[in-house]
This record gives C-alpha cells, structure tokens and sequence, in this order.
C-alpha cells in the first residue's frame, strides 16, 4: 500500500531532477575549455601544434592520424564528421567558441553561422592566386590561426623554434645532388612535388636543390607517369620516396616495380623512403618532421 504514494511523490519531484541534470550538464559545458572548430586539415595540424586549452573539433579524424603517422592521436580531437557532411547535430550540442574554415569552405559559412561564428582564415597558404614566398604564406598562416584562436605566442613561438630546428638541420648536411621528392601512386603513375609544395620549402631551407622543376597544382605536386620522369635530367638525381598511405607498401617493391628499377638511383641504391608522419599539405609542424627524417636518410649510407 505504500506503492502508489513513493511513485507520486517520485513522479512530482522527476520534472525537478531533469531540470537539475540539464543544468548540470550545460553548466559542465560552460566550465569546459572552450572547442574550436574545424574542417581542414592543414588548419587541423597548426591549431593542434597550438595547444588550444579546449579541444579541437575536426573531420575524418581516423584518416588523418594515418596521413600524419600518428603523430597527433593522444591530442584532444573529436569527430564531427566530414567537410561534405558535417554533424551540425553534434557541432550544436558541443557548442564551440568559433570555427576556423580554409577558403575553400566559404560556402558553407552561412549554414555554419546559425551553429558558431566561422571565421574564413584569409592567410590560408595553399591556393593559386599567391604569388608570395610559400614559407612567408606559412608564417602568416601560423599567425593568423594564432590571433584567431587565442594562441598569438604560441605561434610565434612556433615559426621561431621551426626556423632554428631547419638552420641547425641544414648545418649538419654534407652537400647533396638534386633530389626528386616522389610518392608512389601505382607501378605507372607518382606525384612529384615541387614549386609550391611543402618540401620544397623545406629543400630550401636546409639548401638542397629540387631536381622536379615542371608545372604543379595549389598543392605543389604534379601526377605524372615513370616514363615522364626520364625526360628530364636524372643521372644525378636522388629519388626520395614518401611511403604512401594509400595503398600501403608500394614503394617497397620499387627495385623490382617495372619502369621503376631502371631510374639511376634506383639501379645506384641511393634512394631513401621516409616514413609517412607529414601531412603534404601542412605548415610548420609536418614540414619539420619532413626535415628531420629527410636529414637522417641523408646521412645514412647508402647499402651497397
């Protein structure tokens, strides 16, 4: 007989007790560190080297830890879907401080006002309407994420730490033949990087000459076919091979691979393979990972 009068009095006080835990939940969420958001992943990996106090918010984030090897998979991430097909649901509930969105994005910047105030980042290094030195497009890149985001001296401390990491490299180079900086595609085709891409920033860097001087895209890489390759001058040439995400494991057969075995640094054995822990389209933090297994690969001697 004591049933029904605990169920009322449960039943009175269940309305209290959800309003209780829905401002316990939303009052968790206004002491969190405050989220930002993101799509890109070069914005991704420059806010990451940032240390934002609260977590980053990004796209596709089990593809990108295999890109970037890893690097970055104890950092404070969290899914919210794709560029294509973001969670609007997810980016609502977490209510970031703001998103952070690449040119290319701009477009969705209307949808994405009613959730976050979006910020279209002006200073976005890789497009085709630059003409300025693609390291000072990093630079101002890095700034730019840093003032939006709160971090203005972390990010200069970022460029100043990466330019001396690059200078102490670059001394402890011995002088090197021009390089061809390749990643496997297929048995036929690569992309071969060049004027506007990543490492060829770090090739100057640390003084080294790019042997790839042909036409190539926002991205600075050009798909071309192995038989493209020995058109031009390679008798002297280094190849440097990026493993490559997808798919995996190409490049160990190049000895064997075809067209492959009869470029002169192959039939040399002088070639390197660096590991897949930079994103080809990132700043400071994939372009000094990029060095530093560059310069190890270097230095190593080659086997006869």
């Amino acid at each position: 007989m004591f049933i029904f009068p605990l169920m009322f009095r449960f039943l009175r006080t269940l309305p209290f007790m959800l309003i209780l835990s829905l401002n316990t939940s939303s009052a968790l969420a206004a002491s969190a560190p405050p989220s930002i958001a993101v799509f890109d992943w070069t914005t991704a990996e420059a806010l990451i080297a940032l240390n934002p106090p609260g977590s980053v918010l990004m796209g596709n984030i089990t593809v990108f830890h295999t890109w970037t090897g890893n690097e970055y998979a104890h950092a404070d991430v969290t899914d919210i879907g794709t560029p294509s097909f973001p969670n609007l649901e997810l980016l609502s509930s977490i209510n970031p401080s703001r998103m952070l969105l690449a040119p290319r994005h701009t477009r969705m910047k209307a949808v994405l006002d009613n959730i976050v105030t979006s910020n279209v980042i002006q200073s976005y290094p890789y497009t085709n309407n630059s003409s300025d030195d693609l390291w000072s497009r990093f630079d101002a890149f890095v700034l730019e994420m840093g003032e939006l985001s709160g971090r203005r001296a972390a990010a200069e401390k970022l460029i100043i730490n990466t330019q001396s990491k690059l200078e102490s490299l670059k001394n402890k180079l011995e002088p090197q033949p021009p390089l061809l900086v390749v990643q496997l595609i297929t048995e036929q085709y690569v992309r071969v990087y060049g004027d506007n891409s990543i490492f060829q920033g770090v090739l100057l860097r640390l003084g080294l000459r790019n042997a790839w001087t042909g036409e190539t895209d926002r991205w600075g890489r050009s798909l071309v076919s192995i038989r493209e390759l020995f058109n031009i001058h390679l008798e002297d040439a280094r190849l440097v091979v990026m493993e490559s995400a997808f798919p995996a494991g190409i490049e160990n057969n190049i000895e064997t691979s075809g067209m492959w075995r009869y470029l002169p640094s192959v039939q040399r054995g002088d070639y390197v393979v660096l590991p897949s822990t930079f994103w080809i389209a990132g700043v400071h933090p994939s372009a000094l990972r990029f060095a530093e297994a560059l310069v190890e690969a270097l230095e190593t001697p080659a086997e006869p």
